[in-house]
């Protein structure tokens, strides 16, 4: 089997390269860099008309949306117990929050970094930012609640593939200038995370990856 992620350093393919990383899987990686507009070039588009990260290819079939790419992960690699595929309620919780991170948690962000992609009125942009923020700190708020329990995982005692997307909001703090202190557990959270050697490989991979250009 081949597998090859096209991913974004800093974006929300993180935990895409987490779970290949925690999987010890064999895989190819390709780096965009969305500032220079990789994810718009007739290549890529090729690849995903959709031009988003992350995309997973396997055996030459590409898939991609996070929701989706993940749970291929989970599947190709049960060993690894990157979801609980084996506990159908705790898997469905466990897709309800990627679902709510993708469909939710993520556009408040995108209605803060970028408003233009709501509307062109740009007399509303300056709304469409703070109304972003203001749902991204009530997002925080919950995650901290989760884990005021002294839960170590969102899911509970076990890591699975929602807490590294968790961390991508978490890092994502900084750029609207939110103080993470203000979230304790979300925080503490993210530094488990963030201790684990799969994650700090895959953080490795956002750097060191040969980008698509010289793909």
């Amino acid at each position: 089997m081949s597998l090859t992620l096209y991913f974004a350093g800093g974006s929300c393919s993180l935990p895409a390269l987490v779970g290949l990383e925690e999987a010890g899987a064999a895989y190819d990686a390709v780096r965009l860099i969305l500032a220079e507009g990789d994810q718009r070039t007739p290549d890529y588009l090729a690849i995903h008309p959709r031009g988003r990260v992350p995309v997973l290819a396997v055996d030459g079939q590409t898939i991609g949306e996070n929701v989706a790419v993940l749970s291929v992960i989970a599947r190709l690699f049960p060993k690894a117990n990157l979801l609980p595929l084996d506990d159908t309620l705790a898997l469905g919780r466990a897709y309800e929050l990627i679902g709510w991170f993708a469909s939710g948690v993520h556009v408040s962000f995108a209605q803060a970094f970028r408003p233009e992609r709501f509307t062109r009125d740009e007399n509303a942009w300056a709304a469409l930012k703070a109304g972003g923020r203001e749902n991204v700190l009530t997002a925080y708020g919950e995650l901290d609640d989760r884990l005021s329990d002294a839960r170590p995982w969102l899911l509970g005692d076990g890591f699975s593939l929602v807490d590294p997307y968790a961390l991508v909001f978490w890092r994502w703090a900084e750029r609207l200038a939110i103080d993470v202190t203000a979230f304790p557990h979300l925080s503490a959270h993210a530094r488990r995370t963030l201790a684990r050697p799969a994650t700090q490989r895959a953080l490795d991979r956002e750097t060191t990856t040969k980008t698509l250009k010289a793909a």
